[in-house]
């Protein structure tokens, strides 16, 4: 998002002066003091505006969260933040498969796949870290049909154990979500 107030480039008062002016050295440093705090004022307009949204606040991010009763980790990127924001502005809505798609990627990469003749859904992410999780969890328990269970796999590879030179070994697991 671009801020663009009243000026997009660095102040410098000296330009409105008669040239003369700007030869005196006294004057000189006086006036490119006075044009540094300037543009001093003028970034911290455009930082207090970028507050105003949350698709650019960064220390605004606090204020934003205590409106929405949400709360932060210490290690929470902007962009988490945001997201959960974002999901919580959203607000109560029709369930579908794009809205549990949106939760499942606003925490980390992944997808949702159906299975209505059995009631149920699995959730496929990449998403490892455990509060992440429980978040994801409490999102998608609270946007789903309350008939149809969820189960969800976590990790890279989905489709079982993938051993690389018997001395690692990548994984997914599988746990079933129920509101309990």
């Amino acid at each position: 998002m671009t801020f663009e107030l009243l000026r997009t480039t660095p102040v410098n008062v000296l330009r409105y002066l008669p040239d003369f002016l700007a030869k005196d050295p006294i004057f000189k440093l006086s006036q490119e003091t006075l044009s540094w705090e300037h543009e001093k004022g003028r970034l911290e307009i455009i930082d207090i505006a970028k507050q105003l949204f949350v698709s650019s606040a960064t220390w605004g991010l606090d204020d934003w969260e205590r409106n929405y009763d949400l709360s932060h980790g210490m290690n929470d990127t902007y962009d988490y933040r945001r997201n959960k924001l974002f999901e919580k502005m959203r607000g109560a809505r029709t369930s579908t498969v794009d809205i549990i798609n949106k939760i499942v990627q606003t925490y980390g990469s992944g997808y949702v796949e159906e299975h209505n003749d059995r009631y149920y859904f699995n959730v496929y992410t990449t998403c490892k870290d455990v509060g992440m999780l429980q978040e994801m969890r409490k999102q998608i328990l609270m946007s789903r049909p309350a008939h149809l269970g969820i189960n969800i796999y976590t990790g890279y590879s989905w489709n079982g154990h993938i051993n690389f030179d018997g001395t690692y070994t990548y994984g997914s697991s599988n746990t079933e979500w129920s509101d309990g």
